[in-house]
Parts: structure tokens; sequence; C-alpha cells
């Protein structure tokens, strides 16, 4: 069965436009990228029908979930997309314990999708001394672990996983990553991963789509997309991962650049930038390369990573 996902149309507000026409191959997890206010989540609350005010058509799976054009105005509800769905703020039953929330997604999922064991699923997740805390108690990395069991146990033919591990600390975040991977190599399930966390976009996925201003910036192979992407040692702080900045001064002797941020000047060494230029800031995981942050000039993306 064909795995292609076609999107084409618009969904308009006061302050923003989602204007699409994309279509792409979901075989193997796909990431989105873009900058705050891109359209991402829009995207992924379109994708799931949590919007009816978009106008055009999806098919997914050679299957029609939208077509406002049609004299019948297809629409398939939410719940019969077999859609499994992870927001960054982790949207939980309240007055639910853990294992309830997961018990719930459970009995309501449908067979033929992802299929993951409930031990495993809590045991990859780090869930096992959280099941019979109510919600309400979760720190905010707990709640998206939790929303994101709550997604794989639900048997879903598509993951929409927004953000769905940043509140987690770096060591635990790509250790889930890990399993995650493993689980989605193994299963007939499609995904759509939205992060700003460039290496776990190009650890999972093979496809990638930069987004801006709610529309399609660019889409192509992740590594190619994202190798413009250079690195930088400025020392073991967080502050100031997905932060954007200005260069000021540029020295080439030192390779190093003097950055304008909203924390304050940083020093970096830094090849190749000019005074003015937009960059990115993300540190890379201590596991992949020690404590360095990547500086990614926003020229080369249309400014489409900040988010």
């Amino acid at each position: 069965m064909s795995r292609q996902l076609v999107i084409e149309g618009q969904l308009e507000r006061a302050d923003f436009a989602l204007k699409l026409a994309l279509e792409f191959d979901l075989s193997s997890p796909v990431g989105l990228m873009g900058a705050t206010g891109a359209g991402k989540t829009t995207l992924l609350r379109v994708l799931a029908g949590l919007e009816p005010s978009f106008r055009g058509r999806i098919t997914f799976c050679d299957e029609v979930w939208s077509d406002t054009a049609d004299a019948s105005a297809c629409f398939i509800p939410p719940h019969q997309r077999r859609v499994g769905i992870a927001f960054q703020d982790s949207r939980l039953l309240p007055a639910r314990t853990v294992r309830g929330n997961l018990v719930f997604a459970m009995r309501r999922a449908r067979g033929g999708g992802l299929t993951l064991a409930f031990a495993d699923v809590v045991k990859g997740l780090y869930l096992a001394d959280l099941l019979e805390q109510p919600t309400e108690s979760l720190s905010g990395g707990e709640r998206q672990r939790v929303a994101l069991a709550r997604a794989l146990l639900s048997k879903p033919r598509l993951l929409l996983l927004d953000e769905p591990l940043s509140a987690n600390d770096t060591e635990r975040r790509f250790a889930m990553l890990a399993q995650l991977e493993t689980w989605l190599s193994a299963e007939p399930v499609s995904v759509l991963y939205v992060s700003h966390v460039q290496e776990e976009v190009q650890r999972l996925t093979r496809q990638l789509i930069i987004m801006d201003r709610g529309a399609v910036r660019s889409q192509g192979a992740t590594d190619a997309l994202l190798s413009g992407v250079v690195t930088a040692g400025v020392g073991s702080s967080d502050h100031g991962v997905g932060e954007e900045a200005v260069v000021l001064v540029t020295d080439e002797d030192q390779l190093s650049v003097v950055l304008q941020r909203a924390a304050g000047s940083a020093l970096a060494g830094q090849p190749d930038l000019a005074p003015g230029d937009r960059v990115l800031i993300r540190r890379i995981p201590p596991d992949m390369s020690g404590r360095d942050l990547t500086l990614q000039p926003q020229s080369e993306q249309d400014q489409s990573e900040t988010d």
C-alpha cells in the first residue's frame, strides 16, 4: 500500500495563513522544521483533523481524509484517521493516573497500525515509577513521555510528533530517541517528526520539510538540507539553544566571531560569517560532540529554523 501523503489547500486566520501544496512519501520518518510561527503545529493539527476551517484536499495511503471542493464535502473525523498525536504541551486526560491515560489509548485503538507492548513502552520511556501518579503531579518532561506513550499505544497508522521529547534532559532524550528509532524501524507506521534539535532530526528521519511563514520553504533529503550547519565551541551552558543571534565582529586569524544575543554576547570559533549575518545557536548532545554549539547561517535556510 502506498504511504503517500498529499495535502493541498489553505487555512486562513486573522494573523496567519497556511498555504500548502505538498506531497511526500511516509514510508520512512519525515522531519519537519521551521521558525516559531512557521505553521508546523498547525500543519499537524490539519492532518489530525483538528482544524475544520482548512479548505482543500488531504489524502493518505490513497484514502481521502478531506476534500472541501467535492460536492459532498468529504471529511474523515479525527478518531477515524487512526493518528497518534503527541504535542509539545502534552495534553493529557485530567483526573486520571498515568496508567489511566495509557489504558484509555489502548482501549480506543484499532488493529493494523503500530503494535507495541505496554510493558516495552513503559520501560523504554521511563514510566514504570509513574504509572499510579495523577497527571497533575507530573513534571513537563514526564508529561511529554506519557503523551508519547499514549500516542504509541493507540496503534496509529500515522504518528504526528511535535517536539515530543523537548522538556527532557539531553541524556534521557537521546536514549528515548534511540528506542523510538528501534520501534519505528520494525513497525509499519508513518511518522512526521517536529524538532528544533538538528541531531534528533538527522538521526530519526531521511526526508525533511522546512517551513516558513505558513508555506514549505524546502523539501528533500535530511542530510542535504542540513549540510550547511557548522559547529563552534562556546562553553557548557545550555542557554541559547535554538536561539537566534547576530554576528557583530569577525576575526579571521582567530576563526572567531562575537555574537549579539538576548542573553548577552558570546565568543565562538566560526569561519565564513560576516557582520550582520543572522545565525542560529544549537548545542550538540554531550554523547556526540561534548559541549559544542552549532551556528547555522540563517540566510542558508531563509531564516527558517528558529522555533
